[in-house]
């Protein structure tokens, strides 16, 4: 990419340029970033939002036709789409009314199970809604192998959570004072296997986000089941979650000197039953859930690609019942 923007990249970008500058700009404009899964309301959201920011080039996966009920969340579908393409399809034809300067590029068919190294070398950041742990865990394990920053996120209900490994992350903080040299600072992330494994005894519950030991279950279940939950197995995670609560109490009295405080243990009732059938049952998208996750999420995917700015690290969490996001870190770096 050369030295300068053409006019028309700098009429279209002119408000962002003024607020980060060329470099960070061209930097943007040469990411290549992956979506897979775009039926649901946030794919939608970051993709309008990186789009709209002047991404290089913006890459959608999902088969899922215009028909299925999967797509009624997704806003870049019109009511007059065809029903035969898929929703990556329509999506790319409507980001690029957007932003024809970013390449919108939406491939056939669904995420492969098994990650394809060779094409997944081909992007910066790689994003993925809707797919089994299994998936993810293998997914995230490949980008941290080829240094690709690696994304996932879940909006059911009323609950929402992105998951980010930009594995070991060299950024510029925001805050320099004008005129002085600005800093180097390093994140470094654990991976996604590490955060669905640290143990619950470490965890205090008056700071713990609920959602965590709802995450926890369900990914035990899964990997036990090889499916996820449905509303006749929420006994079953009820009473795994309060067998995993008390082994960790158990585990934290009997060892006082690495335990949280007495009050911050977690005890039997730690996962409340309404988040967790909320997060199981919860299939209908609410909009403004959307909107919040996919706004800070965006950011964030932008925050990998420019280096500028500290990243969140590594779990983020939003719902209705806080009204608030909450970032947790979990798992360790090794």
């Amino acid at each position: 990419m050369g030295n300068d923007l053409t006019e028309a990249e700098a009429k279209v970008y002119d408000r962002q340029l003024r607020v980060w500058g060329v470099e960070l700009q061209k930097r943007l404009m040469a990411a290549r970033i992956l979506i897979a899964g775009c039926s649901c309301g946030v794919a939608a959201e970051v993709a309008k939002n990186i789009a709209l920011a002047g991404v290089g080039s913006l890459t959608l996966l999902d088969d899922a036709l215009c028909k299925s009920e999967a797509a009624v969340c997704n806003f870049l579908i019109p009511a007059d789409a065809d029903q035969a393409q898929s929703v990556a399809e329509v999506s790319a034809a409507t980001l690029r009314e957007m932003n024809p300067l970013v390449k919108i590029t939406a491939l056939p068919g669904s995420l492969p199970p098994i990650p394809d190294i060779d094409f997944l070398r081909g992007f910066e950041v790689v994003l993925i809604t809707s797919a089994p742990f299994s998936t993810l865990l293998q997914y995230d394990a490949a980008c941290r192998q080829l240094g690709v920053a690696f994304f996932m996120a879940a909006s059911r209900g009323s609950t929402s959570f992105f998951f980010a490994n930009l594995h070991s992350h060299e950024y510029t903080p925001l805050d320099t004072p004008a005129g002085e040299v600005p800093p180097k600072a390093v994140s470094a992330f654990p991976s996604l296997a590490s955060a669905l494994s640290q143990p619950w005894k470490t965890m205090r519950a008056r700071y713990t986000h609920k959602l965590v030991y709802v995450l926890r279950v369900c990914a035990d279940f899964e990997s036990h089941t090889g499916r996820f939950p449905t509303a006749a197995d929420l006994p079953a995670l009820q009473e795994r979650a309060r067998e995993l609560a008390a082994d960790a109490r158990a585990a934290a009295l009997a060892d006082p000197a690495s335990a949280p405080p007495p009050r911050d243990l977690i005890t039997e009732d730690v996962m409340p039953a309404d988040i967790l059938e909320e997060y199981v049952t919860g299939t209908v998208e609410l909009p403004p859930i959307n909107a919040v996750l996919g706004g800070v999420l965006a950011n964030e995917v932008l925050k990998a690609v420019s280096h500028k700015g500290e990243p969140v690290n590594n779990f983020f969490f939003f719902s209705l019942g806080d009204n608030v996001g909450l970032v947790e870190t979990l798992g360790e770096v090794v």
